[in-house]
């Protein structure tokens, strides 16, 4: 048994998409009481908590214990949760761990990446310049929009309050026309990387060249982990500039290797298990590319290009998220028509798929809530409305988290096994870092032999008596770039 208690995990529990999980809020919702804010404490954080008034910092400090006690005893009579025992409980030791041992980064490589990223903005700073004949600000939109729509009079978006909208989906349409539109994004997304992903990862860092992210159990409602201070998840494995930032994380020993566990295609496979659709299970048994599969059934035939996959994959991944013909077509250069035949194909072939999707929607509208495999629930709002368009967004989250929250279950207890086996046997490897469905290892040359298959049957194994087994790829090298 833990001898620690933790009030917020077991609230994010109990309704994991509530906002607002904070001490101050808790304390409002269940007990109507207005707590002192840590703002008022500190004159709008002007002063420094040791610098307030030894008697007001008492009552703040006091007020914070019993309110914390007063939620622990009203949780006490929650329904026992085996997603708060068994995975969120054990798993903050994990993550304690994987914090304090941070990621070590190259800081010469980065500035490098940095020069050439400020070159690259430079150069398309000139060539937008060029094609607009005026020189402005391309981090302003309401500039963006003035020359956009106004001086050279492409084709305009909705206005709104303070000028028109120049964001992604409206660059990105008049990128397919106009090449000033491709080169505003380019230098939007080279501008995220040099101050995000460069100038923030360098500002970060310790004298070591160690950075620390913060993993965060309550905040997503399917029950990913999240990081920030700084973001890791984000960090680009494009190809090109933005993926030679991965080349950047290198082992904290030079002698040391990065090893990569990533699930293949965990989420179609969990469809399929789910499901239990006759086509898709026996795809995944005869080991057959699932997104070849597909494309056959799509297009009739068994002759397949890589670009009728690529649209086999956007069904297959996108059916996940209840996606429409218009929003398939917004992911792959369709018509709205050839997008419905390929969804429409999609369920003729896995019909179970779509029974499995009529049944959680229904099983949903009567109890207002969807569960994983592992039982970790999400309540659905929405789902009886009135508003057809508040109910389809409703029926797409209710299609979506089982299959994504069970994925985030599977990862959870995998790094759960993992830690527990590399203690007991006092390796010296580390895990460093959690990305969706991938784990990161700062290993040792010569525990890798043992490890890596160790580590491998582990995530494998979640589901031993599941009708196919979940499918792990690995990779090394000396940085993570390599690895993946």
């Amino acid at each position: 048994m833990p001898q620690f208690y933790d009030t917020l995990l077991r609230e994010y529990i109990e309704n994991p998409g509530q906002r607002g999980l904070g001490l101050d809020a808790l304390a409002d919702k269940h007990f109507d009481y207005e707590m002192i804010s840590y703002s008022d404490i500190t004159d709008k954080k002007k002063l420094g908590f040791e610098e307030v008034d030894l008697k007001q910092a008492a009552i703040y400090s006091w007020e914070d214990v019993y309110m914390t006690k007063k939620l622990y005893d009203k949780q006490k009579w929650y329904f026992p949760s085996k997603i708060y025992d068994e995975i969120e409980i054990p798993l903050l030791g994990v993550l304690v761990d994987m914090e304090l041992t941070g990621v070590r980064i190259d800081r010469d490589k980065l500035k490098w990446i940095g020069i050439l990223l400020e070159n690259h903005i430079r150069e398309l700073q000139k060539e937008i310049y060029s094609i607009s004949w005026e020189e402005f600000n391309i981090s302003s939109p309401k500039q963006v929009g003035e020359i956009l729509f106004e001086k050279l009079n492409l084709p305009k978006g909705k206005k709104t309050k303070t000028g028109y909208s120049v964001n992604a989906d409206v660059l990105w349409n008049l990128a397919k026309e106009f090449p000033i539109a491709q080169k505003i994004i380019d230098f939007r997304h080279y501008s995220k990387l040099l101050s995000t992903y460069i100038e923030g990862l360098l500002d970060i860092a310790t004298q070591n060249d160690t950075v620390h992210t913060s993993y965060n159990q309550a905040v997503t409602a399917t029950g990913r982990l999240s990081s920030t201070a700084p973001n890791l998840q984000n960090i680009p494995s494009w190809d090109g500039i933005a993926g030679e930032i991965r080349e950047a994380f290198i082992p904290h020993n030079p002698k040391d290797i990065l090893v990569a566990f990533d699930y293949s295609q965990v989420e179609v496979r969990l469809l399929a298990i789910m499901s239990w659709d006759t086509n898709l299970l026996e795809a995944f048994k005869r080991k057959r590319d699932i997104h070849q599969v597909t494309a056959e059934f799509i297009f009739g035939k068994k002759d397949i290009s890589g670009t009728m996959r690529k649209f086999a994959k956007a069904v297959n991944f996108g059916v996940i998220y209840g996606i429409s013909p218009f929003g398939l077509t917004q992911m792959i250069d369709i018509t709205q028509k050839e997008a419905r035949l390929y969804i429409d194909k999609f369920y003729e072939n896995y019909p179970k798929v779509r029974d499995f999707f009529d049944t959680t929607i229904e099983d949903c509208r009567e109890k207002n809530y969807v569960k994983t495999l592992f039982g970790r629930r999400r309540y659905i709002g929405g789902i009886n409305d009135r508003n057809a368009i508040i109910k389809k967004s409703a029926e797409r989250e209710a299609i979506n988290m089982p299959i994504q929250g069970t994925s985030a279950d599977i990862i959870k207890i995998a790094m759960i096994r993992i830690q527990k086996f590399l203690k007991e046997w006092n390796y010296k490897s580390k895990m460093i870092l959690q990305v969706h469905d991938e784990l990161v290892f700062n290993m040792t040359p010569d525990e890798k032999e043992v490890l890596k298959p160790k580590i491998k049957s582990i995530m494998e194994n979640i589901f031993p008596d599941a009708p196919i087994p979940l499918l792990v790829d690995s990779g090394e090298g000396k940085n993570w770039k390599q690895a993946k």
